[in-house]
Parts: structure tokens; C-alpha cells; sequence
């Protein structure tokens, strides 16, 4: 997922969501909620620490995503 949210583009909620949703296809999703948003935190901490400075449209879009209960509550839609 990480490759994915790096170096696909351009980025957007529907690329995130599709990132999701390959973890799922590939039965990587545990199906524990709380477990998968804390997943999603720990790679998109990944992904940010590893996103040039300049490219400061991936970051933002990515920073906007959300984490926590805000994440939690994407997740659930």
C-alpha cells in the first residue's frame, strides 16, 4: 500500500480508498475495525516521512485523508 499512496497519480480520495481496498482483495484486511484504521495510521505515517518536501499536493492530500475517529468514521461509510 505504501508504493501505492507514494507513486500513484495524481492523488486523490478515491486512489486512498482503492489502496484500501487492494488490501482487502489480497486478504490482508484482519476485519477488526479499530485494528484496520490503526493499520492505515501507521503506513500513512510511513508514506508521509517518505513524501518529498516538495510535493506538497501528495502531502496535503494525504495529511486531509484523516486518522482516529475521523478515519474510522471513512472506513465505515
Amino acid at each position: 500500500m505504501e508504493e501505492f499512496l507514494l507513486t500513484r497519480k495524481p492523488l486523490s480520495i478515491v486512489r486512498i480508498s482503492t489502496a484500501l481496498f487492494v488490501r482487502v482483495e489480497q486478504g490482508e484486511w484482519t476485519g477488526v475495525l479499530e485494528k484496520e484504521v490503526e493499520n492505515f495510521e501507521n503506513v500513512l505515517k510511513r508514506v508521509l516521512d517518505q513524501v518529498p518536501s516538495e510535493d506538497v499536493e501528495r502531502k496535503k492530500k494525504l495529511q486531509n485523508f484523516g486518522t482516529g475517529k475521523k478515519l474510522a468514521k471513512r472506513v465505515r461509510q
